[in-house]
C-alpha cells in the first residue's frame, strides 16, 4: 500500500474532511482529521460502493444511508476514517448486481432469492483492504460502523478488536422488504424493531423517522428579532456573548457546521453556559413547534408516548439503546408537547 501521504481536503455539509490517496482505486480513504492522529478505538466505516444509491440516489437500498449516517457519527465525534470499497453487488460486480435487481423487480423475489436463482454466492466481499490499511496505522481496536456481522468477524479474525456501532435505516417504502431480508436471511443486524416501536417515540438523524424532532431537522426558529436557520444553529450560539462569535455560528452552512464552529470556540464559551443551556434548548422549541403548524400537528400526533433521542453519543441529551443517558431532549419535547395541549 502506498504511504497515506497525499491528500487533499474534503468539504462536505458535515464538515471538513481528508481524502488520502491509498494506491488502489478501487479502495478510497477518508478521513476526519489527521489519519495519523485517530487516537485509541476510533469510529470506523468500512463500505462497499453502490453507485445505484450513492451516485444516483436510489431508494431500494440503505446502502447511501449507511454512508452518511457514518459521516455524521465522526463528524459529531471529530475523528475517524471510512474505508471505501469497490464491491458492488456484495462482491459480485455491477453487472450481475443489475440482473440480480431485474429478477427482483420481475420475478417478486427478494435480494437473496435472486442471487440464488442465478446461482451466486450471497457475499464474496473481502475487507483485506481494509485491515491492511488499519494495521499500516497501527490501529488495534476501532468502533465498527456496521450492522454486518461478516465485518465483524473478518476484522477479528485479523486480531482487530472490534466493538459495534448500529446504523439506523431510514425505512422507505421501496426498502423496506430489502431491510427486512438483510436481518432474516443474511444475519444483518439492523434496528428496526427500535425505530418501529409503538411504545415509545425514538428520534436521531434529521433525515430518518420522525427526524423533524432533531435539532438538526432543516425548520428555522424566529429569535430575538433574528431568524436562525435551525434550532442547532441557535443552541450553538448562545454559548457565546460576544456578537462576532454568535454570528460565525448562525452563519454556518449547515448545524452540523455549526456544532462544529461552536466546539472550535470552546475556550470562548461563557461561563453560566451549564446553567443556561437548558432553558435555551426549551425556548429554542418552544420556537420551532408553535412557528411550524404542521410540527404542532406531528408533536401532538405523539399521544402520551415516551420521546427519546436515541443516541450513545451523547448521554446528557439523548438516551442510548440500553437505556445509559438523561434523554434530556427527550424530556423537554414532552414538555413543549404538553404545553400544546
Amino acid at each position: 500500500m502506498t504511504k497515506l501521504t497525499n491528500w487533499c481536503t474534503l468539504p462536505t455539509s458535515k464538515g471538513d474532511f481528508r481524502m488520502y490517496d491509498t494506491g488502489d482505486e478501487d479502495v478510497r480513504l477518508i478521513s476526519m482529521g489527521d489519519v495519523e492522529s485517530l487516537g485509541e478505538q476510533p469510529l470506523l466505516r468500512i463500505h462497499s460502493s453502490c453507485l445505484a444509491s450513492e451516485v444516483f440516489g436510489a431508494n431500494d437500498c440503505d446502502c447511501a444511508d449507511q454512508l452518511h449516517e457514518s459521516m455524521k457519527l465522526i463528524a459529531n465525534e471529530g475523528r475517524g476514517i471510512i474505508i471505501h470499497q469497490h464491491q458492488e453487488g456484495r462482491g459480485q460486480g455491477l453487472s450481475k448486481k443489475i440482473r440480480a435487481v431485474r429478477l427482483m423487480e420481475t420475478d417478486d423475489l427478494d435480494t437473496v432469492e435472486a442471487f440464488e436463482h442465478l446461482c451466486l454466492d450471497q457475499d464474496i466481499r473481502t475487507y483485506e483492504p481494509a485491515v491492511e490499511i488499519l494495521k499500516s496505522l497501527e490501529v488495534e481496536k476501532v468502533r465498527l460502523i456496521s450492522n454486518n456481522p461478516r465485518k465483524i468477524q473478518f476484522l477479528e479474525k485479523n486480531e482487530i478488536q472490534v466493538s459495534s456501532v448500529n446504523t439506523h435505516p431510514n425505512i422507505r417504502p421501496e426498502n423496506a422488504d430489502y431491510l427486512r431480508t438483510k436481518n432474516a436471511k443474511l444475519g444483518h443486524k439492523l434496528p428496526l424493531n427500535l425505530i418501529t416501536d409503538a411504545e415509545e417515540i425514538r428520534f436521531y438523524h434529521s433525515d430518518q423517522p420522525w427526524g423533524e424532532l432533531s435539532n438538526f431537522s432543516k425548520h428555522s426558529v424566529f429569535l430575538d428579532e433574528i431568524n436562525w436557520p435551525t434550532v442547532e444553529h441557535f443552541y450553538q450560539a448562545q454559548k457565546f456573548i460576544e456578537p462576532e462569535l454568535i454570528e460565525k455560528v448562525r452563519l454556518a452552512d449547515t448545524p452540523t457546521l455549526a456544532k462544529i464552529r461552536a466546539g472550535e470556540m470552546k475556550d470562548l464559551r461563557r461561563n453560566d453556559w451549564a446553567e443556561l443551556k437548558e432553558n435555551v434548548m426549551l425556548r429554542a422549541l418552544r420556537a420551532k413547534f408553535t412557528q411550524h403548524p404542521e410540527l404542532t400537528i406531528l408533536l401532538r400526533s405523539t399521544g402520551d408516548k415516551r420521546i427519546v433521542e436515541s443516541t450513545s453519543d451523547d448521554a446528557y441529551w439523548g438516551e442510548s439503546t440500553d437505556g445509559i443517558g438523561q434523554n434530556r431532549l427527550g424530556e423537554l419535547l414532552m414538555t413543549v408537547r404538553s404545553e400544546l395541549g
